[in-house]
């Protein structure tokens, strides 16, 4: 077998040219460059896979040894954590038997030391007992040495207190008759007032039992186109003058509230435009009696009055006019009354009426205003809860909320408003013109 190299190829795998021979025959075969870098490659392929495989077979022996390593030392490991676990548990039985030796010492401690708290206060009570005894003995020693010179003290002080008694029974009976003389003097001065208000009534009654010209005549006497016979000049005269001055004593009585009787009632006046010749009625038409317009304006304006207070029970707490502000100390001006009481208290309307607003407003919080007529009307702010509707009639002292703290309010209380033609007034005025108005008038 020879192998010859021819020229074609390349220089790497040339074309191998192997010729077999024999005694009897020969034979070429030729190795192309393809050919050989196929066997290269197969024989590079099988070395590495031998390579990888020697090198894995070491790989897993040593991984293998690892784990049988591993495994050797966790069973060691476990071995010992067993010997440990035995020993903590002997441990932890030997601690729970001293343990309960410790609590049954802990209570026989315990026990005797009751028995002791028990002697020790036996003997702090003993001994507090005999230093009282000590103490009382020594007092009454000391208490007979003194008892002579504290009885003459008490001689002396027992004379000087007898001569205050006396003085101060003496005075006390002086102040009694003061007061009986004052509460007299009171009691006349309001039976004056009543005596007034009774008497203008009645003024307003006998004016009904005349004859409705006498009464709204002037004085001065008018001259007469008639043929009828004029009456009694001097009883017209003198009716007429009492009526004027019933109504300007009841003009004056309501101006000192702050009304404008003027401005709300001119026909209060003292006299009017009117003339023209006297004609009398007819004898079938006279009637008994008539009210004149003055004394019926007048007694619908004392009904729209609000004279009464709001609240059953209730402490002022501001008044009407200048004031400083609650919150911010500033200078500012109250347009009513602040009347205090407890929360939830019944708020009342002061005369009768009609509701025109029930509902929240600004700084006044849940209020309820109440139109009494005659441009007279009432305000009550800052309450809890309103129970009327508006378009309600409400009579004088019906319930129309409960008091509280709504709306601009430093604590429970009720924002007490009169307002006279949309003008506020000071409602103490009229609550104070309620002592000289009797109740059945009203």
């Amino acid at each position: 077998m020879v192998a010859e190299t021819p020229s074609r190829g390349s220089r790497l795998f040339p074309e191998i040219c192997i010729n077999l021979r024999t005694d009897s025959r020969s034979a070429q075969i030729f190795l192309s460059p393809a050919a050989q870098i196929a066997a290269a490659s197969a024989v590079v392929a099988v070395a590495l896979a031998v390579c990888y495989f020697v090198v894995s077979r070491i790989g897993y022996q040593r991984a293998v040894a690892n784990t049988e390593a591993a495994v050797v030392r966790a069973e060691t490991a476990n071995a010992d954590l067993q010997d440990e676990v035995a020993s903590l548990r002997d441990k932890l039985a030997i601690a729970a038997r001293d343990r309960q030796q410790a609590e049954a010492r802990s209570s026989a401690l315990a026990g005797e030391v009751d028995s002791l708290r028990g002697i020790l206060s036996a003997a702090e009570t003993r001994l507090r007992s005999a230093q009282d005894g000590r103490s009382r003995a020594r007092q009454s020693r000391a208490e007979q040495g003194q008892s002579q010179s504290r009885l003459e003290t008490t001689t002396k002080r027992l004379q000087q207190v007898t001569a205050d008694l006396d003085r101060a029974l003496s005075k006390r009976d002086r102040l009694r008759a003061r007061i009986a003389e004052l509460e007299q003097k009171h009691s006349q001065l309001d039976a004056a007032h009543r005596q007034k208000w009774t008497g203008l009534f009645h003024l307003a009654e006998l004016i009904e039992t005349e004859p409705a010209q006498s009464a709204a005549d002037p004085p001065w006497p008018e001259t007469l186109i008639s043929d009828a016979p004029p009456e009694p000049e001097d009883q017209a005269r003198s009716v007429a003058q009492f009526a004027r001055q019933a109504v300007a004593e009841i003009r004056r009585l309501l101006a000192s509230t702050g009304l404008n009787v003027d401005r709300l009632f001119p026909q209060l006046g003292q006299d009017r435009g009117r003339g023209g010749p006297f004609v009398a009625p007819p004898k079938s038409d006279q009637p008994n009696g008539m009210t004149p317009d003055k004394m019926e304006e007048l007694r619908s304006l004392i009904k729209s009055l609000p004279l009464s207070v709001p609240l059953d029970y209730s402490q002022l707490e501001s008044r009407f006019g200048p004031r400083h502000d609650p919150f911010n100390g500033r200078s500012s001006f109250h347009t009513g009354i602040d009347l205090s009481a407890p929360y939830m208290s019944p708020v009342h309307a002061t005369a009768g009426g009609t509701v025109t607003y029930a509902g929240y407003r600004s700084d006044y919080g849940k209020v309820v205003e109440i139109d009494h007529g005659n441009g007279i009307a009432t305000v009550y702010g800052h309450l809890h809860r309103y129970i009327v509707s508006v378009g309600q009639r409400v009579a004088e002292h019906e319930q129309i909320g409960f008091l509280g703290s709504s709306g601009r309010s430093s604590g429970p209380h009720v924002h007490y408003e009169i307002l006279v033609n949309d003008e506020p007034q000071d409602p103490e005025k009229f609550i104070g013109l309620a002592r000289v108005i009797p109740a059945a008038d009203r």
